[in-house]
């Protein structure tokens, strides 16, 4: 299994910092030796001894002598004072360095962020961090999407793994709850937005400014309550759903009925099969437009229609072989695909 970006992206950090304090490191370690060798032969004095002085002369912390010093025990003494006056200067070097690039890191990213968010357009907005945001995001970065994610709390799960540099996920830290970070984040030109907050009342204020905001966005929400719902459709939401709800009718039909469970995950792409699940839009000048169901080389391709949805929306599962095809339409097809 290759090593994940975010591991080689911290074994790399931690390479460079040790880089930054070798020299200090091995300047310290000289200096001990040199400095022990060196009484103990001007000197005279034992191991010990010797390695006493030369810890006090690098840290010129003032003890007094073990014995009077010679005048070349005093000449060495001062070198061994500069080399500790060095040793320090080296390592407050490298703190500052490392403080300094993190710093600069930050700064970069936030640079980086700004500038993706002058030239974004149809993109998505997830609003919280927590687990459901964290699998939204997930599937949109695996159709490719682009997206971003609005979150304050910088210890939740998406926030977590931005700041590890395990995903290279735009992270927008703010508050979904005011207008000015959803206009921040480009709700203007947003195709759609999530609001996963912890809360009911919270995913009510942002489907309420977001629909304020931009009249034509697409909103999906969560709900803990299904008294909610009806608020939430009349705030402006496209689609509400309730994990709680959800969770409960695939666990009763996963156990009721195991082969349809099965089938449904096809689509979910919780399991590997060799089935291939794909849309395909009509538009004007395709070969399918204006052509029934029944005559569409989709079958030779290799795929199924399993239903159509109409440019007004309206969704027609395992439609007639006779159905018309129409500009605006979208065909969903599985099948394993023939090149």
């Amino acid at each position: 299994m290759a090593p994940r970006p975010g591991s080689l992206l911290r074994v790399r950090l931690l390479y460079h910092y040790v880089r930054l304090f070798t020299r200090p490191l091995l300047l310290l370690l000289v200096l001990l030796i040199v400095g022990t060798v060196g009484y103990v032969v001007l000197e005279d004095y034992t191991f010990f001894e010797g390695l006493y002085m030369t810890v006090i002369s690098i840290t010129t912390v003032g003890f007094s002598e073990v014995r009077p010093l010679s005048d070349a025990g005093r000449v060495f003494t001062i070198c061994l004072i500069l080399g500790g006056v060095l040793f320090f200067g080296l390592s407050v070097n490298a703190i500052i360095q490392i403080i300094f690039e993190r710093g600069f890191r930050g700064f970069m990213e936030a640079e980086i962020l700004a500038e993706k968010l002058k030239k974004i357009n149809g993109h998505y907005i997830v609003c919280g961090g927590g687990r459901m945001a964290l699998a939204i995001c997930s599937e949109l970065e695996k159709a490719g999407r682009d997206f971003l994610v609005i979150e304050k709390n910088s210890e939740s799960p998406v926030a977590r793994l931005a700041a590890e540099r395990k995903v290279a996920w735009a992270l927008l830290f703010g508050d979904a709850l005011s207008e000015d970070v959803l206009r921040e984040a480009r709700i203007d030109v947003a195709r759609g937005l999530f609001s996963v907050l912890p809360t009911d009342a919270d995913n009510l204020f942002v489907v309420l400014s977001a629909r304020g905001l931009n009249p034509t966005i697409w909103i999906e929400t969560r709900i803990a309550h299904e008294t909610t719902r009806a608020k939430m459709i009349q705030a402006g939401a496209n689609r509400v759903i309730s994990p709680y709800h959800v969770a409960g009718i695939q666990m009763a039909r996963s156990m009721l009925k195991p082969q349809v469970d099965d089938f449904i995950e096809i689509f979910s792409g919780d399991r590997n099969y060799e089935f291939e699940v794909k849309i395909h839009r009509l538009t004007d000048g395709d070969a399918s437009v204006g052509k029934s169901v029944g005559t569409c080389r989709y079958m030779e391709q290799g795929f199924s229609v399993v239903a159509l949805q109409d440019v007004d929306g309206t969704m027609v599962y395992a439609p007639p072989l006779e159905t018309t095809l129409k500009a605006g339409m979208s065909v969903f097809l599985l099948g394993k695909g023939r090149s």
